[in-house]
């Protein structure tokens, strides 16, 4: 650790409370680059309490909050001016999280924010984006970009401009070893019960690409650094380049050794070799959805990009708008598989947004729930694929559990509340359903819906008839004027529909006037 001592310039500081350490980076900006200052770790069990016990003990608790005053004492040496604190799959799965978080805001007066798996994963690939362009071995464009963590691995895939695909499933290397660790005992062939499990998950994954194959595997994670080192793979401009033979080769040598033979082959440790085991039998699986010869590892971490949100500003707005092209890229992907009607969803995409601009000072809604109007849009016709009958309540059951690329399951549970009404339907408080979301979320999903109610019936036969639509406010009046020459009776009578509801929530009187070019 370097001599604790304050230093000219704008520091800051990310603690992580990972499954295996807890660990601190303090850095500061210069001459627009991030540099290091000091980086500490502290080994911390935590992922394997969570993930055999459900929970975190009173005792962890006490440690790492000790562990933390410690961390405050330093970031207080540097004059770190500001900080933050994040915790990931352990933290997030502990069936305790909110009494483990109370206690550290009472003990160490320190707010920590635990990243939904959307979250993590997302700061992570946003990093690996910035670089890839730049990337030696990248051949082509397509990539699989895939973190394999303790206790999730998020997968994702890039068409050359965007995400287009987005999963993140609870199966890590820990997790993974601590489920199955048993069976270890009671069977010579333990990779064989590993890998069938593996593929009961990950053989499920289709990936939406017309081209074909992905050409290039992009992996992150703890261990892909401890491989690429036994593989003898030294890193290049911050990435390592591993020939997928050589994982392929050492997964097939891991198998036929113990685990006490493996630490004393490789010269590593029982917890390492534990996690290895499991970690090369997760590579060597996506490394089958790929053609590629090679596995590009860079050398990314989730605080890089927090790191970066606080010591460059412009870099947040980046990001923001970074998640909002590439949900949108991965929602419009979906909503082909379900054969939703892309013309008439980005008709009202459109228009939704345009009213949502428009009553800014009336909803009071921030960029995000913007684009939970515009998700809705793209994806609320995907339940006709399961049934005309009940198509809404389809719609809703499919958007609230769909993976989308940056978004969390609350706001996807929003995003399918948004989509589920029609010119018959509004939401209801009494509702049992609607019921269990609180206060805050039911007016933030009321609002919404009344802009995509009015939206959607302005194409409600999906023709796209209006034209040269001008929105306006003009007192207690939402105007809406718009040109058709044809029988535009079908959007008069949906808006009509939908405009009392627009009304009780925003106090504006929709009016809508159509006019014809025909004299």
């Amino acid at each position: 650790m370097n001599n604790h001592k304050k230093r000219n310039g704008k520091t800051a500081a990310v603690i992580d409370i990972g499954t295996k350490l807890l660990k601190m980076r303090v850095s500061q900006l210069k001459r627009g680059e991030i540099v290091d200052i000091d980086r500490l770790e502290y080994p911390l069990s935590l992922g394997h309490e969570v993930f055999t016990d459900g929970k975190i003990s009173f005792e962890s608790l006490r440690e790492l909050s000790k562990a933390l005053h410690g961390y405050s004492d330093i970031m207080a040496e540097y004059g770190v001016e500001q900080y933050r604190v994040v915790a990931t799959t352990a933290l997030r799965e502990a069936a305790n999280r909110y009494y483990v978080i109370d206690q550290l805001k009472i003990q160490n007066d320190m707010t920590v924010q635990v990243l939904e798996d959307d979250q993590e994963k997302t700061l992570i690939y946003s990093e690996i984006l910035n670089s890839l362009q730049s990337m030696e071995g990248l051949k082509e464009d397509t990539a699989l970009i895939s973190y394999i963590g303790a206790g999730t691995i998020g997968f994702s895939v890039y068409d050359g401009k965007h995400m287009i695909f987005s999963q993140n499933i609870p199966m890590g290397a820990l997790k993974l070893h601590d489920i199955l660790g048993k069976i270890e005992e009671e069977t010579e062939d333990f990779y064989y019960v590993v890998e069938e499990y593996l593929d009961s998950i990950l053989g499920h994954i289709t990936i939406p690409l017309s081209k074909g194959n992905v050409s290039n595997l992009i992996l992150t994670g703890n261990e892909i650094q401890l491989i690429a080192k036994i593989c003898g793979v030294e890193p290049k401009n911050g990435k390592y380049i591993i020939p997928a033979h050589m994982i392929s080769d050492l997964s097939r040598q891991f198998r036929s050794l113990s685990q006490e033979k493996i630490c004393e082959q490789f010269n590593i440790s029982e917890e390492n070799a534990e996690l290895l085991y499991s970690a090369l039998a997760i590579y060597t699986r996506l490394t089958g959805f790929t053609t590629s010869e090679s596995v590009i590892a860079p050398k990314v971490e989730l605080w890089d990009a927090l790191m970066r949100h606080m010591l460059v500003p412009k870099s947040s707005g980046e990001y923001l708008e970074h998640v909002r092209v590439n949900a949108i890229s991965c929602a419009n992907e979906i909503a082909k598989t379900y054969k939703c009607d892309q013309k008439h969803s980005e008709s009202i995409r459109k228009i939704a947004c345009r009213i949502f601009d428009k009553m800014k000072d009336a909803h009071g809604l921030d960029h995000r729930k913007r684009l939970l109007l515009e998700l809705a849009a793209i994806l609320h016709e995907c339940g006709h694929y399961v049934t005309v009958k009940d198509h809404l309540l389809s719609s809703f059951d499919l958007i609230k559990n769909i993976d989308i690329y940056g978004m969390t399951d609350e706001e996807m549970l929003l995003t399918a509340y948004v989509s589920r009404y029609n010119e018959y339907d509004v939401p209801n408080f009494d509702d049992i359903g609607f019921f269990r979301l609180n206060d805050k979320q039911r007016l933030i999903v009321s609002k919404l819906v009344a802009i995509f109610r009015l939206a959607n019936a302005l194409d409600k036969s999906q023709k796209q008839k209006l034209s040269d639509l001008k929105i306006k406010l003009e007192n207690d009046r939402l105007l809406i004027s718009a040109v058709s020459n044809e029988n535009a009776y079908l959007e008069k009578w949906a808006f009509e529909q939908c405009a009392p509801f627009f009304m009780e929530v925003f106090g504006y009187n929709p009016e809508l006037t159509i006019k014809s070019t025909f004299i």
